[in-house]
Order: C-alpha cells, then structure tokens, then sequence
C-alpha cells in the first residue's frame, strides 16, 4: 500500500482479515484488532528489522506478513495472505512446523525456536528460524499466532559445507588405513567399497575387474544395500549398459539426476528406492583399462567428493595393477635357492624394510596422520616378521652343517698325513685354520642379529595391536614402553640441545579394557607434541630463564595411578614453553595447528580426544600456561566392570 509520494504507508493491523475455508460451511474471516498506538509500535518494529514477521492462526493461515517478505523471500504479500504457510514449506518440515504449532499452543509460549525450510519465489528453498507466540482469550482459546523468523540459510550452507569437510577428511583417513593394511586384492576392493558406504552415505557401492580375455567386466565386490554379487550385473560386457559404458569411453560417468538421466536404464526403481546421485570411475593406470568402480546415493554429491572418489579410483587402479605384478613375480619367481643365496637376499630385503620404515613412521610423526600410523607399522611388521623367522631358523641348521663339515675336513687331516699339492695350495691360500675359526663367530653373530630385530619387530606389533580386534585387557604401561622405544632417536641428545630426559612414575595398575591400538596412537602423538614443544624452546632465539632450563635439562614426566572408583589416569608432562589460553580453548579443534605449513594438520590432538572420549568414555585434558610448559591428562575406566 503506497501514497502518491512514494511513500510506503503503515499496514493497517486494526483491519487485518483472513478468509479462511472451513469444511463445507462456507468462509469465516478472522478478526485481529489492535490499538492505533500498538499499530504505530509494530510497524516501526517491521520497518526496521530484517527479519520477517508473520500472523497466522493455530492451524497455520497467513493473516498477515511484514512488507519486507518481499525483499527477504521474493513474495508479494497477497501471494501469502489468506494461504496455508504449510504450502510454503518444505515437505520433509510439514509435521515439524504442525508439531511446534501444537507445542506453542499449548506450552504457554515456553518452547525452543524451530529450523524449517521455505520455498521462496524463485523455486529455491531458504532455511529459517522462527520463534512463535499464541495469543489466547480469556477462555484460553487461541486468537492468533505471531511468528518472527531470522533467515539462516548462510549459517546452514556454511554448517553444511563444514561438515562435508570433516566427513570427505574422515573418507580420506578411513582408505588411507585400508591402503596401509596387508590385504589382499579381493580385501582390499571390500574395504574401499565399504568405506564408501559408511563415509560418503553410499546407498550402495561396487568394485568390477576387467577379464581381458573376454572384454567382460566382473562384479569382485558390492556393498551397501546389496552385498551380493550374482545376477544380472555380475558379467558386464565392455561399451554396455552405462558401467561398460565407463570402461569403454574411459572416462566418469557423473549425475545428481539420476532418476532423468538416459544411461539409467531402470528408472522406476531408481525412484522407488529415492535414488538422486550415481557416480561411476574408469580404473585406469597408465592408460590400461583395469576396471570399474561406481556408487549410487541418495543424496546430492557435491563436486569435493566427486573429487575424493576420483582420488580413491585412481588408488584403487594403482592397488589392482600393484596386486597384479605381484602375481605375476610370484609365478615367474625360481622355486628353489641356494641357503645362502637365500640369507643374503632376505637380509637386503630385511634392511631395505626398516630402513622405509624409520623414514616413514618419521614423517607421519611429523605429518600427525597417527590414524594410519598402526596399520602401516602393523604391516611392515608382519613382512619383517617372516623373513625374519625364515634367517633365524635356518641359522642352527646351518651352524650344525658347518660343524660336521669342519669335523669331516678334520677327520681327512688326522687320518691323511699327505695332501696332493693341488689341494694343499688351496688349503693354504684359503686359509682353512682361520676360516675353520672364524666362521662359527660370524654364525653366532647372524644369531644374535637375528634375535635382536625379532625384538623390534615384536615392539613393533605391541605398539600398533592390529592382531587384537575390539576391546581386550591390556598393560597400559606396555604400550608406553613401546611407543618410548619408537621415539628412542627423537630423544637423543643432538647438537646444541641435550638428550630428552624420560621419568616414569608407574603406579600400580591392573590390566585395562580397551583399544590398545588406539591409545598407543594417543601415547604416540602426546610424545611427539611433547618432544616438538621442547625442541621448539631450545630453538628460541629468545630465551627466557624457564627457556635455559629446558635447554639445559628438557625432560618429560609420565605418571600413572588408580583411583578409588577404578579410574586410570596417565599424565605426560613436559617443561617446554607452555601455551597461552587462546591456544588451549582450540587445542582439540579439527585442523587447529599453531605448527608451521608442512609440519602438522591439526588433526592429531582432534583424533586422540575423539579416542578417549569417544571410543573409551574417558576424558582429556591440558594445563599449561605460558613459561610453565604443558601436562595432559587422560582419564579412562578400567573396564572391569
């Protein structure tokens, strides 16, 4: 309503009806009448807010909306007027708009603002948040509804957009620990598939290889809503259907309509089940088809995970060409070898793995990817472990085939006092004494070498507990130990900084129920954060007295004890430079690092709070302050009970 001035005039609420049908009946209006002074009050409200304000009655009729619908929602205010506002919002917040209009009638205006979805004018949803009062008689019959909602529709996009971050980071993490495990090809494309499943909201997902012979596409592995892998889509023949389709054109096949698109041949079903995205990706590896690997959801996938599961096709492509050329090798390898040829080859093959290992889990230390770092030592572990067992077991037998052949040389040099001279030049250019001497020393060396690295390798398997599954009793201060023995270099004294003092004060616990695994990730990035923090305060080109003494004597405290409620608390402290307030309010944060570009993600403290609190009902805590260096605290039940 305008004056000829341009002016916008004030709404007239004193005159405000709404015709609305009731049953058969015929039309009944609704009268909402207010004093000239209460009118002026409200419109100066409306006029200056930015938020909109609606009049309705119980059971949902627009009697009146604030002019800035318009600007906010696109709507003309005849367009709402004298309608349903259920016919405005979204289907899925129909009965929880009818529900909080039932609460606010009843509940004497004390209820919790709701979250809805509303069409605006262009046919896009915008979310809203609207806090509602009744006004009733004095026959407690409701007169009418006044509803102010706030556009959130930013907050929900950016809520949205935080979480896909944290679901696609927890999607890279879950096929990184499937990538680090020793499995096999079949188990391997299980994991992937699975993992899809669980992280991306997969309806369903499925792996097929390529049979190069038949130029046939087979199903290896579906999970999700189907897991089995006969009928119609167990064969599929290249450049058929939209999946042969994929190996054919060798490129992704990607919708967020699936229910319209042309290469989904069954569309009825697509909409029964509410399917919305397909996403489909040629295995390729240096242009070699090798498969296909493809998802349906039920849900809108953004171009991030488009993205993610390009990655993981691509991973997938490189596992199967990987298990493949190891198959090969394997059929192509000699059946049998030399002992010795054998000892030698193992040996190389034994120190090249250590060494990849150290290199390895010092950068993940660095990297903080510890979610990963049990799977990986785990399995280089269980690859040390076999050559290993293969050196130290052949070693007595070799020592006893020595032993009789040095006796038997013996033997011909007692009973025969002439050599033929050909053999006595041998003899003596061989230096048959020395040798005779020196080579059950050599053997006894290999022994003890041996013996020494089945000690590490058991370390190792302590540490990551992959051979465990679930909860099991466990000595807590075990896995301490062996995360202290995988940090002995970091420890060591280096130039300009002395060696990081260790003090254990273990009191006396029982063995504890829970992921052992998982805690020594914990233990191992508390350790790490420790050592970074006192390194960091020998660096410091400004040393306060705290700073010199840690220089001096940097030093890390780990104490433990029982509590009287069967509560186990394991406190590792250091005296590095400590951390102001602002930084200990965000140190458990997803992706907080206050470490440079490159030597941290944010991630660690993150998952091993989620550790404690989450996967073991436990809690985790730091106190420091600046100057004062850091302590953390994690509590956790026994589980005995």
């Amino acid at each position: 309503m305008r004056q000829s001035n341009n002016q916008v005039t004030k709404p007239p609420f004193h005159q405000i009806k709404a015709p609305l049908q009731i049953g058969e009946s015929g039309k009944k209006y609704f009268n909402f009448t207010v004093t000239l002074e209460t009118e002026n009050n409200l419109y100066q409200v409306i006029k200056n807010s930015h938020k909109i304000i609606f009049v309705f009655t119980s059971d949902g009729y627009v009697c009146y909306t604030s002019p800035n619908v318009t600007e906010i929602l696109g709507h003309e205010i005849r367009e709402l007027e004298g309608k349903s506002f259920f016919s405005f919002v979204h289907n899925d917040d129909v009965q929880l708009f009818t529900d909080y209009l039932s609460t606010v009638s009843n509940c004497n205006n004390k209820h919790q603002p709701l979250e809805y979805r509303i069409k605006d004018k262009d046919g896009s949803w915008r979310w809203q948040e609207i806090s509602t009062s009744a006004f009733k008689d004095e026959n407690t019959n409701i007169l009418y509804c006044v509803g102010i909602t706030d556009d959130i529709t930013d907050r929900k996009l950016t809520e949205a957009a935080l979480a896909e971050r944290i679901q696609l980071a927890n999607f890279r993490t879950a096929i990184d620990t499937v990538f680090s495990q020793d499995h096999t090809l079949q188990e391997l494309m299980r994991g992937c598939a699975e993992t899809m499943v669980t992280h991306l909201n997969a309806a369903f997902a499925r792996i097929w290889t390529l049979n190069k012979q038949n130029n046939v596409l087979e199903l290896q592995v579906s999970s999700g809503m189907y897991t089995h892998i006969d009928g119609p889509h167990r064969f599929v023949p290249v450049g058929k259907f939209k999946i042969g389709l994929i190996a054919e054109e060798a490129k992704p096949h990607l919708t967020n309509s699936v229910q319209t698109d042309p290469r989904v041949g069954n569309k009825e079903w697509a909409k029964q089940e509410g399917m919305i995205a397909f996403a489909g990706y040629p295995l390729i590896v240096e242009g070699e088809i090798l498969g296909v690997i493809a998802m349906f959801s039920r849900q809108v996938l953004s171009k991030s995970t488009f993205e993610a599961l390009r990655i993981t096709a691509h991973e997938v492509a490189l596992g199967i060409k990987r298990k493949q050329t190891e198959e090969e090798l394997r059929k192509s390898e000699a059946k049998y070898r030399e002992i010795a040829q054998t000892a030698q080859e193992k040996a190389q093959k034994l120190e090249a793995a250590l060494w990849e290992l150290q290199q390895t889990q010092a950068q993940l230390i660095q990297t903080e990817k510890m979610s990963s770092l049990g799977q990986l030592v785990a399995g280089v572990a269980h690859e040390i472990n076999n050559p290993v067992n293969f050196i130290y077991g052949n070693i007595t037998h070799t020592r006893e085939y020595i032993e009789d052949l040095l006796y038997l040389v013996k033997l011909y040099q007692n009973h025969y006092d002439s050599v033929l001279p050909d053999i006595a030049d041998h003899i003596y250019g061989m230096d048959l004494e020395f040798i005779s001497q020196d080579l059950p020393k050599v053997l006894n060396s290999m022994h003890m070498g041996a013996e020494r690295i089945r000690q590490i390798v058991l370390s190792l398997r302590n540490f990551s507990r992959l051979d465990e599954d679930g909860m099991k009793a466990v000595d807590i201060h075990e896995g301490i130990d062996n995360t202290l023995l995988l940090l002995q270099n970091r420890l060591k004294a280096k130039p300009g900084c002395n060696e990081i003092q260790v003090i254990k004060e273990y009191g006396n616990l029982p063995n504890i129920v829970c992921h052992a695994g998982q805690l020594n990730q914990v233990f191992m990035n508390l350790l790490t954060n420790a050592i970074d923090a006192l390194e960091e305060s020998v660096a410091s080109s400004h040393l306060s007295v705290v700073n010199h003494q840690t220089t001096n004597n940097p030093r890390i405290l780990i104490r433990t004890e029982l509590t009287t409620d069967n509560q186990v608390i394991i406190r590792i402290a250091d005296n590095g430079m400590g951390m102001a307030e602002k930084v200990l309010n965000r140190l458990f944060d997803p992706f907080f690092t206050t470490k440079p570009i490159g030597k941290g993600t944010g991630m660690g403290l993150s998952i091993s709070y989620q550790i404690v609190v989450t996967n073991h009902q436990g809690q985790l805590q730091c106190i420091s302050a600046p100057g004062k260096g850091a302590e953390f605290i994690i509590t956790i039940p026994t589980g005995d009970g």
